[in-house]
């Protein structure tokens, strides 16, 4: 049965090939489907139909702006042998407008047209800029879609380099020199067309001006800062780690003048200060220490009252105030975190339970708005609420750490965190939004440590000092930097 079945096929296709021959050749193309179409590009799909093998001299696209085809763009793709399917891709078309197209064949000396099909062109959009945020010559990405080749991209008044359009869909372009504003828009032009991004871009800005050194030639470091209306102190600490370093010099930046202010108490290091309190330190030089000073000093602009000694050994803590409380984050006299609460109108002392981690000097820390904010080893933003006596991470320090010992100065809702031991960043966070800007960075050795930071007016007036192991006499020069400068 499987023979006889067999046998039909075969007849049947003998047969239909031996009509096929004898029927006349039938060849045409047709326009099968708009496979793309962007800002200035139109994709489309072809297809040959022939039931032979014929040879097509040229084949392709027509694309016009009017039905009648009168002066077409032609795609042509050359000669195609056999039926089948073909694509081809005009580039350069006008943004955002109707297009006719049609397929050909040229066979045997005769044009054959295809079917005509109808397609607009996009206009360009922008869905995002990353980052928005950074200096003249950085590298930033606009990603959307449909942008033309002709495309610019505008700062302001600044055009950009674009370094590449990848698939109309991602433009590649160094940001242009800051010019007039830290805060411009980002235009796009494509043919004439402009569209203006909904965010602007800000450059990276903040100014350095060295405005005074300190009065003697020495370098001081582990030292107490602190400042008043009596002007900015610094003081204590030891000269190179050798020798101590006895009372204060005060800057009056009102006169541009210096003026020693003597310390009823000893000299030390290491100790933990605000702008009201000093306290604990060692006048002993080395790693280990042994004798530590439990003296607790409040301070009322040059005069100091020597309060009750303290009820633990402070060595390298860091302090802050919330209100009329003073808190202190850790010793390292002890291995275990502590935190502490000085009540000053009662002159009690209180343990609190351990922060997240072993606070101490290391850690940059700030009030602000009734709360304690700390940047730990791990990046995190601790928020310390003193209602609750609870910790909570809240945002990411995105800069470096350096080898510990940063700043944190709060100016209105801003503050500037940064300036950590082998690190020239400064960063900017926005209390209000919790976002960060990275400033321009502090002039000077990388290699440096801070030796006091304040604020005046809106302007942060910083002095740092070379690491010790940079053996080079250097000046102790301060800086007031303008946040807002460029």
């Amino acid at each position: 049965m499987k023979k006889f079945l067999s046998l039909g096929i075969f007849v049947v296709l003998l047969l239909g090939w031996a009509c096929t021959e004898e029927e006349d050749e039938n060849s045409f193309v047709v326009t099968e489907q708009i496979l793309h179409a962007s800002g200035d590009q139109i994709r489309v799909l072809g297809r040959v139909i022939s039931n032979s093998q014929i040879q097509v001299s040229d084949h392709g696209f027509y694309f016009s702006l009017d039905p009648s085809f009168s002066s077409p763009i032609v795609v042509s793709l050359g000669p195609k042998e056999g039926p089948g399917r073909f694509t081809g891709l005009a580039e350069g078309l006008e943004i955002h407008q109707l297009y006719y197209v049609k397929s050909f064949m040229e066979l045997n000396g005769e044009i054959l047209e295809g079917n005509v099909m109808e397609v607009n062109t996009l206009n360009s959009f922008i869905e995002s800029i990353s980052p928005l945020y950074g200096e003249g010559g950085d590298e930033i990405i606009i990603s959307g879609g449909n942008f033309a080749a002709d495309t610019r991209v505008f700062f302001g008044t600044q055009e950009a380099q674009i370094i590449d359009i990848t698939l109309e869909s991602q433009i590649t372009l160094t940001v242009p020199a800051l010019k007039d504003e830290p805060s411009v828009s980002i235009k796009l032009v494509t043919q004439g067309e402009e569209q203006v991004f909904y965010e602007n871009f800000e450059y990276q800005i903040g100014t350095y001006e060295l405005v005074t050194t300190f009065p003697e030639a020495i370098r001081l470091y582990d030292n107490v800062f602190y400042q008043n209306n009596s002007g900015l102190y610094i003081g204590l600490g030891s000269r190179r780690r050798i020798e101590s370093y006895y009372g204060f010099q005060k800057y009056d930046i009102g006169s541009d003048q210096w003026q020693k202010v003597s310390f009823p108490g000893n000299a030390r290091s290491y100790s933990f200060f605000t702008d009201h309190y000093i306290g604990g330190g060692t006048a002993e030089r080395g790693n280990n220490p042994t004798n530590i000073d439990k003296t607790f000093w409040k301070i009322d602009g040059d005069n100091f009252t020597r309060l009750a000694d303290l009820p633990f050994e402070s060595l390298e803590s860091k302090a802050f105030e919330i209100g009329e409380d003073l808190y202190v984050l850790g010793t390292k006299m002890e291995e275990d975190a502590s935190f502490r609460k000085y009540d000053a109108s009662t002159g009690s002392w209180t343990s609190l339970p351990a922060p997240p981690d072993n606070f101490n000097a290391e850690n940059a820390v700030f009030s602000y708005g009734g709360f304690g904010y700390v940047i730990g080893k791990d990046f995190n933003l601790w928020r310390f609420n003193p209602a609750s006596i609870s910790w909570d991470a809240i945002a990411t320090y995105p800069g470096s750490l350096g080898q510990g010992y940063g700043m944190a100065q709060v100016v209105g809702d801003k503050v500037y965190i940064g300036l950590y031991r082998r690190s020239n960043q400064m960063w900017e966070l926005d209390m209000e939004t919790l976002t960060w800007k990275s400033k321009n960075l502090m002039p000077g050795y990388p290699q440096s440590i801070l030796v006091g930071n304040f604020e005046k007016d809106g302007l942060l007036y910083i002095m740092r000092v070379p690491d010790i192991s940079l053996v080079t006499d250097y000046p102790m020069d301060m800086y007031v930097f303008d946040p807002n400068g460029f």
